[in-house]
């Protein structure tokens, strides 16, 4: 949504969510998602105009969460807790006021990201009782910028029985000794509906697929079976990898 800007559209729903600081739980469960897509041969523009932004977003001190990823396939997220469905009635009327607010910095974001990317936006649902934690698998860190992102895209009307074979994961999952999680979202608004999100993080690629080899080594013949439960619940399925920016993240708690 660069036509306004995509730092305006992040400090709306900053601004938005500000009034309900105070209520916001301690692992959101809605999110915005940016989805900003780059040609590699203007990444290095990209960088450099985004860097900018950056800088006025720290200048301005928001104080609410976004963390940033970079993809590997040339494009980035920009994700943005907020509470409930209700706040964003206040987005609109945010608009002008911030819109005024960026210009006055003298930053132009329609001028300065002309031609360098395009951006959806979707908004996902965390849903707590399909994710898994161990006791030492925390959410986002610095510790853990490695992630893959895998969509199912469901067939319809199969969201309970999907639910069913994550849940036969769970209960696998709390009788092996490993430590490895995932978080599952939902997709509320956006993409190709039913869609659910699981995203994986890591230390690196390699300490990843270590985990998986040492789950497949003890485990190959329970994980195929819970893997036949997945399979006829899905229309399609595909992978998207990534890192954690940190330093393009806003109010990241672990400095």
């Amino acid at each position: 949504m660069k036509t306004t800007g995509i730092i305006i559209f992040i400090f709306l729903f900053m601004g938005m969510v500000s009034l309900q600081a105070q209520e916001t739980p301690a692992m959101p469960e809605n999110f915005l998602v940016i989805e900003e897509f780059v040609q590699p041969a203007d990444l290095p523009e990209f960088k450099k105009v985004q860097q900018e932004a950056i800088d006025l977003w720290k200048k301005l001190n928001f104080d609410l969460p976004v963390f940033a990823y970079s993809t590997d396939v040339s494009s980035f997220y920009w994700v943005v807790p907020f509470e409930n469905f209700a706040a964003l009635d206040q987005m609109f009327a945010k608009m002008d006021e911030f819109s005024k607010k960026v210009k006055e910095e003298g930053y132009d974001a329609d001028a300065k990201f002309r031609d360098l990317s395009t951006v959806r936006q979707t908004i996902i649902h965390w849903n707590k009782d399909l994710s898994y934690h161990t006791a030492d698998y925390a959410g986002q860190t610095r510790d853990n910028r490695y992630c893959e992102w895998t969509f199912f895209y469901l067939k319809a009307g199969h969201d309970k029985e999907m639910a069913e074979a994550v849940k036969k994961y769970i209960e696998f999952s709390e009788n092996v000794e490993e430590n490895w999680g995932w978080d599952l979202y939902t997709v509320s608004m956006g993409y190709d509906s039913p869609c659910w999100i699981v995203m994986d993080r890591s230390e690196s690629p390699l300490s990843m697929r270590k985990l998986e080899a040492s789950l497949q080594e003890n485990y190959s013949e329970k994980l195929n079976e819970l893997w036949g439960n997945i399979q006829p619940h899905l229309r399609k399925m595909e992978v998207v990898t990534g890192w954690f920016q940190p330093k393009w993240s806003l109010n990241f708690e672990q400095e």
